[in-house]
């Protein structure tokens, strides 16, 4: 488990941005929330991604049963255990409630009401057809309106096209990052980071692609694609796979793929004078999204059938997949017996493990893992 030193550094970067007249903006991750229009206003986007252990889990109690999705319990449960690793929560100033799940919705909605903070709505569609589309772009501009109320003044397009700009550079350095031959664990703290502190982060990680570019994994670890549920701050998974003799080499989640595969070219960059309606073509284009319906499925199976394809050619190794889901997640457990008999149907070895964040099943998953990795 990764050292939570950095949060403390976080704290610093936020108290700055704070005297500085910023704004924090705080929501429960997922990969239609528009932060380039957050950072056009100046202000701070704060990705919820602290989830891995009982305590965050026990701590939403009060709010929520057990029988909740165990990311979102955790959610609550940074809010609720503060100081302790999570005090930079108290720098919030707002939060978005939106609707990616229901638990997304009924924890976004505890934080707000229950940690008195003004809390703002972005709704999104699930389809992709010409009225979400337009529905979408309804939600961009309700949100812009609700932000140049908080600003004081109105969001110019070419701020919201230098922000799109920023924040596609970014990713495409994340996209960097995601091709090293380095430990899974390596590549996954850094993209966390990466995340939390966004596009400020970018000098720093240049850096290290530089001092990690000779930096290779064991050659005798097993190759595995994570899909489904991300691996959060403060998880425990990655070592498990790890000290199993695994190696995560491609994270196909929100934290990694999902995040950093929604890059304009710079064709349509150059070409666009509207950057609202690049982040309704963005919102279009994002094919891998988990409630992109109907085709989300078929569109996950088509990509990681050709990314195992790829990587055999190019390394010679089998790569088996662990689609992790968290319990009570309903949108990645219904699906997950047609993931594995499809892709098993192709040769790719499938474990589907479920489980929350409690300590006293790293036993019980560490024994599941490497029976998994010794069957490859």
């Amino acid at each position: 488990m990764e050292d939570l030193d950095f949060l403390s550094d976080y704290y610093l970067f936020l108290k700055e941005k704070k005297e500085e007249g910023k704004k924090v903006i705080g929501f429960i991750s997922h990969d239609n929330i528009p932060e380039e229009l957050i950072d056009a206003a100046g202000f701070i986007p704060l990705r919820m991604i602290f989830a891995g252990n009982d305590e965050l889990m026990d701590a939403s109690h009060d709010f929520l049963p057990p029988s909740t999705c165990s990311f979102a319990q955790s959610c609550i449960g940074a809010f609720s255990i503060k100081p302790s690793d999570y005090k930079f929560l108290d720098l919030v100033d707002y939060f978005i409630v939106s609707n990616h799940c229901v638990s997304d919705i009924c924890a976004s909605e505890i934080i707000a009401k229950y940690y008195d903070i003004p809390q703002l709505s972005f709704y999104v569609s699930y389809t992709k057809t010409d009225n979400s589309l337009k529905y979408f772009y309804l939600e961009l501009i309700d949100l812009k309106e609700n932000l140049e109320k908080i600003k004081g003044f109105e969001i110019l397009n070419q701020d919201l096209m230098n922000s799109i700009v920023k924040y596609n550079n970014f990713k495409k350095k994340l996209l960097d990052l995601s091709n090293l031959s380095i430990p899974g664990s390596k590549k996954l703290e850094l993209l966390q980071k990466a995340i939390l502190f966004g596009p400020e982060y970018l000098p720093k990680l240049e850096k290290i692609l530089q001092s990690q570019e000779s930096t290779q994994a064991k050659n005798n670890s097993k190759p595995i694609l994570l899909t489904g549920c991300s691996i959060f701050i403060n998880d425990y998974l990655n070592d498990l796979i790890e000290e199993s003799g695994g190696n995560i080499v491609f994270f196909d989640t929100w934290v990694g793929f999902n995040y950093y595969s929604q890059i304009f070219d710079d064709n349509v960059l150059n070409s666009s004078n509207e950057p609202i309606n690049l982040l309704v073509e963005r919102f279009k284009n994002n094919i891998h999204g988990d409630h992109s319906v109907p085709n989300f499925l078929e569109t996950k199976i088509s990509h990681i059938e050709e990314f195992s394809k790829n990587y055999k050619s190019r390394t010679g190794k089998k790569l088996g997949v662990i689609n992790h889901i968290i319990k009570f997640c309903d949108h990645m457990s219904i699906m997950s017996s047609h993931l594995k008999n499809r892709l098993q149907e192709k040769g790719i070895q499938v474990l589907n493990l479920e489980r929350d964040y409690s300590r006293a099943n790293r036993g019980q998953l560490s024994t599941r893992i490497e029976a998994f990795l010794e069957m490859m």
